[in-house]
């Protein structure tokens, strides 16, 4: 059985497994992903606050480009 993945939540910093995510959020052209509703909320009330640069694919797995 293969790991699940993890991802980074980037409001609290907790690492989730990707399966086990409570919620996600697009921004700019990238997906992000929260552990609860409180991390989501904070997100979306302020995204610029807590989204990151993006990085070179693979650094960063708490977000991915949205397809």
């Amino acid at each position: 059985m293969e790991p699940a993945m993890k991802v980074k939540d980037p409001v609290c910093g907790r690492h989730i497994d990707l399966d086990e995510v409570y919620a996600s959020a697009e921004h700019e052209g990238w997906e992000y992903f929260f552990c609860s509703a409180v991390c989501h909320r904070r997100f979306r009330l302020e995204p610029s606050a807590f989204a990151s640069a993006p990085k070179p694919k693979g650094d960063s797995p708490s977000e991915k480009k949205a397809s």
